[in-house]
C-alpha cells in the first residue's frame, strides 16, 4: 500500500533566484558541506539551467523514531536524487525518487517551482511506500513528515545562502 502527500514550501526570493540557487553546484556543495554522514553527486544531464542531485545519508540511529528501529534490519541509509528542469517563462518542474536501506522504503513524486506574490513556491507531491509487514501504513506518515523537514530546511538553507552570497 502506498500514501499520497502534498504541501507547497514558500520562499521570500523571485523564481529566477531561486531556480539559480537550486540548480547551482555551489549552493548544493555548501549545503552538503561538513555532512560526514552525507554523500552528494551533481551532474546536467539535461544540459544547462538543469540538474540532478544525488544525496545519500546515513542516518543516526539517535535520530531514527523508535518504531523504526524496531524493524530495522540494518543501517539506516536514505537515498534521494533530485532532478530538475529549466526555467519556461516563470516556472521550473522538477522530479524526485528516494529509497532507503534497512527498511524498504519508496518514495517518488513531483517539484513545481512557480511565482507568487510574496516570492515563489515549490509545490511537492508524491508516493511514499513502506514495505514492512503491519507497521509500514504506521512509517509512512513518519517518512512524508521527514520528507517536509528536508525540504523545509533546504528553504532556510537556499534563502541564508542567497542572502549571503548577494552580499560577498
Amino acid at each position: 500500500m502506498s500514501r499520497k502527500f502534498s504541501f507547497t514550501v514558500s520562499y521570500t526570493v523571485p523564481v529566477e533566484e531561486l531556480h539559480r540557487a537550486i540548480t547551482s553546484d555551489e549552493m548544493w556543495q555548501a549545503r552538503f558541506d561538513g555532512a560526514e554522514t552525507a554523500t552528494l553527486e551533481l551532474s546536467r544531464p539535461d544540459g544547462p539551467g538543469t540538474i540532478r542531485v544525488h544525496m545519500t545519508e546515513r542516518a543516526r540511529e539517535d535520530k531514527v523514531p523508535a518504531l523504526v528501529r524496531k524493524v530495522l534490519k540494518s543501517e539506516l541509509v536514505l537515498e534521494r536524487t533530485d532532478s530538475w528542469g529549466a526555467l519556461e517563462g516563470d516556472t521550473a518542474k522538477g522530479t524526485f525518487v528516494g529509497a532507503s536501506t534497512g527498511i524498504t522504503t519508496e518514495m517518488s513524486g513531483a517539484y513545481v517551482l512557480r511565482p507568487t506574490a510574496e516570492g515563489s513556491e515549490i509545490e511537492v507531491a508524491g508516493t511514499v511506500s513502506v514495505k514492512v509487514p503491519l507497521v509500514g501504513g504506521a512509517i509512512e506518515p513518519l517518512a512524508e513528515n521527514l520528507q517536509q523537514r528536508v525540504v523545509n530546511s533546504e528553504r532556510k538553507f537556499i534563502e541564508n545562502w542567497l542572502a549571503t552570497t548577494a552580499d560577498a
